[in-house]
């Protein structure tokens, strides 16, 4: 019986650590490439998430629920596309040299504009929403295990799209610019990088990313609300500095770690879904006194 307990929580981790990579990959994305930590990305997330909903409900009446459900999931991850690509342009490309407190105070600041906006664009935005899924409701019982359709979905998804990020940051001209300006952005600049584009093409693939993670989100839990993005925000940045701020395998690690602490503490500890927060924080004091620079960071030196 424990040992079934145990391979249940086990799937209910993979399933939440599939939605925190997705953050968590997008937050290390963009720290390698500027040096700041995006507290909007979470942000980022809801608003797609909503942005889906309310595409569900104007494609509802033409085209029947289900193909709307579907149609929605492209839509929510181009609205985050935009809104990554539009943060660059906006509200970190005219920062230019500046230090990254100041990019830092740009990334809260947009997060707060993020989720005014989701009270204004979208009605009853301060409310709880109904995410619908075109996904049916299958139960597979695997030796007393119960795996949902939507977990395989969920899983299955956001370890698709970070392997491609991985293969795109590691094989194309594109992810060596890219891993150039997290070495050095000078030398990068001296040989002739086109740092801009290079830049506003990471935000739009972090923000599609983001844009994914709120879907996912939708799908797995069949709600939203505004509030949802700080949470993101918080356990993604979290995985990401477990992992090693920077490094996109480092990240899917720590994500792992959280989602796993949070499933067996919620699910085999007493009242422990009100102590999983408390343990996943402890995890992180514990790793950083450690490793201070992650698990799969690096400690680089840096000129005072």
């Amino acid at each position: 019986m424990l040992f079934e307990e145990v391979l249940q929580q086990f799937v209910n981790g993979l399933t939440l650590a599939a939605i925190y990579a997705l953050i968590a990959v997008g937050v290390s994305l963009f720290f390698g490439a500027i040096g700041v930590v995006n507290l909007a990305h979470g942000d980022v997330a809801a608003f797609a998430a909503f942005s889906a909903i309310a595409a569900q409900n104007a494609l509802a009446v033409h085209v029947g629920p289900t193909w709307a459900s579907l149609l929605s999931v492209p839509i929510g991850i181009g609205v985050g596309a935009a809104i990554g690509w539009g943060l660059f342009r906006l509200a970190f490309r005219p920062l230019g040299e500046a230090p990254p407190v100041i990019g830092l105070l740009a990334a809260i600041a947009s997060g707060f504009v993020i989720r005014e906006s989701i009270f204004n664009f979208f009605r009853g935005g301060r409310n709880p929403q109904r995410f619908s899924s075109a996904l049916p409701n299958t139960v597979f019982e695997i030796s007393g295990v119960f795996v949902l359709l939507k977990q395989l979905v969920v899983i299955g998804t956001a370890l698709g799209l970070v392997v491609c990020l991985a293969a795109i940051i590691q094989r194309t001209r594109f992810g060596r610019a890219v891993r150039s300006l997290a070495n050095n952005r000078e030398a990068t600049e001296t040989l002739g990088v086109p740092v801009d584009r290079t830049l506003a093409i990471t935000f739009l693939l972090g923000g599609s990313l983001a844009g994914m993670a709120g879907v996912l989100n939708g799908i797995y839990y069949s709600i939203v609300q505004f509030d949802m993005g700080v949470l993101l925000t918080i356990k993604g940045f979290v995985a990401a500095v477990i992992g090693g701020l920077g490094n996109i395998y480092g990240a899917l690690i720590g994500a792992l770690i959280i989602g796993m602490l949070e499933a067996f503490t919620a699910g085999l500890v007493p009242k422990g879904n009100a102590y999983k927060d408390v343990v996943v924080f402890g995890a992180l004091i514990v790793i950083l006194l450690l490793r201070p620079e992650g698990i799969l960071g690096t400690i680089s030196a840096k000129k005072v």
